[in-house]
């Protein structure tokens, strides 16, 4: 994996990625898009593994991993990750850091060495080990496994928890996707375990990667399939709020061949990008730029609503692992706040008898069952509707939570009913 030009170097765009993810809050996937395995992996993992990294430094820090630049901790907790989680030799690893140092924190190269030369001799926490915290064997925030614990029970966190650390698998709609083609360019599709209509890449993945990006196929976790399926048929007018990317509609657009769907989102480009994305099916919804706390339609016009809400997204953690480290308990009352907001308006827009469903990628209740508590609206117990093979924690309130798994997704959803 030694690199002969710095464009081509994993390990400094890696550790480069690391610290902008650390420092400036950006997002993980939009920086490996185009890139190797090892940096991906490198990337990924970290962002995994963090707390468990970082419990290990401390112990040959003098100051806490945090307290050091963004750039040194990178390289830290790179360098450890492949010492002890790829099949990378220890000395090497080491030395790489420390090469990876010298380009980007060039006065912290020795401390870089000196720590993990000793680091990397630290055995990795057994996830078994009830000696050790359930935070560190798993890397998740203490107050988010208290929570979860709480909600889910010990089995169910533990299955969510050892969920989140590995990489989810590339699964596309079968409706929006070109399976036969697909199968013909070298990739090997399975069925989903769980959710009909979806299909596993289990090899030939690059072909598979390359059709994503003519729009020949689409990507979507099972979960969020599933999930737009609970929202039930309608003869009449059926909008998606907060509706990009897309896959969503796209299910029920390709499933149903709903003639009268609308797709609105506030954001002009991802709208854009939402546009594309529902032209595989036939007839394509419409598009609108709309905001969900204000849509341009008349109170009682929508036969069913459908709000995925933006959320905190700690259902998604294994995709998107530096969530966890961002979030802060503290931040759910404002973005419940935001969601009570869309709920509202998209309630008001229900003709009697209309269905609204509303879900989130986020496991937390006052993102779910607390944004609809004051909502004059019937609700229509989801769980028996959800294929079997989902692990789910049915709530009091009627909805449900799917819990993270090998299946897919964490997501909580909630239907609710206008009486007529």
């Amino acid at each position: 994996m030694r690199p002969e030009n710095g464009s081509a170097d994993p390990r400094l765009r890696a550790a480069t990625a690391l610290a902008r993810v650390d420092a400036d809050g950006a997002h993980a996937a939009r920086l490996l898009g185009g890139a190797v395995p090892a940096e991906r992996e490198l990337v990924l993992g970290v962002l995994r593994w963090q707390l468990t990294l970082d419990h290990l430094l401390l112990r040959h820090l003098k100051r806490p991993v945090a307290d050091h630049d963004p750039a040194v901790r990178a390289v830290l907790r790179a360098g450890l990750y492949e010492a002890l989680r790829m099949r990378t030799p220890a000395p090497v690893a080491v030395a790489e850091a420390v090469r990876v140092a010298k380009r980007l924190a060039p006065r912290a190269a020795g401390l870089v060495n000196a720590v993990l030369r000793r680091a990397s001799g630290e055995r990795w926490p057994d996830p078994g080990d009830r000696e050790t915290p359930v935070a560190v064997r798993f890397s998740h925030p203490e107050w988010l496994v208290e929570r979860w614990r709480r909600l889910l029970g010990e089995d169910d966190l533990l299955a969510a928890l050892t969920a989140d650390q590995e990489p989810a698998p590339l699964c596309l709609l079968a409706a929006a996707s070109r399976c036969e083609e697909l199968a013909a360019s070298g990739c090997l599709l399975a069925p989903h375990a769980a959710v009909a209509g979806v299909v596993t890449v289990m090899a030939g993945t690059e072909a598979a990667v390359a059709a994503l990006r003519l729009g020949r196929a689409y990507a979507l976790d099972p979960s969020a399939v599933a999930v737009a399926r609970l929202l039930p048929p309608a003869a009449g007018p059926t909008v998606d709020l907060a509706a990009a990317p897309g896959g969503k509609s796209l299910v029920l657009a390709c499933e149903r061949r709903h003639p009268r769907l609308l797709s609105a989102d506030r954001n002009l480009g991802r709208v854009v990008m939402m546009k594309r994305n529902l032209a595989a099916a036939d007839p394509a919804p419409a598009v609108a730029v709309a905001d969900a706390t204000a849509p341009p339609l008349r109170p009682g016009s929508c036969d069913a609503v459908l709000v995925d809400a933006p959320c905190s997204g700690t259902g998604t953690l294994r995709r998107h692992p530096e969530i966890r480290w961002r979030l802060r308990e503290s931040d759910l009352g404002a973005l419940a706040a935001a969601q009570q907001r869309i709920v509202e308006s998209a309630a008001e827009l229900l003709a009697p008898g209309g269905f609204l469903l509303y879900a989130t990628c986020s496991l937390e209740p006052e993102e779910n069952a607390g944004v609809l508590a004051g909502l004059a609206l019937a609700t229509v117990p989801v769980g028996p509707l959800l294929p079997p093979g989902l692990p789910r924690r049915d709530l009091p309130s009627g909805g449900t939570v799917i819990v993270p798994g090998a299946c897919g997704d964490g997501f909580t959803a909630h239907l609710l009913r206008r009486p007529v």
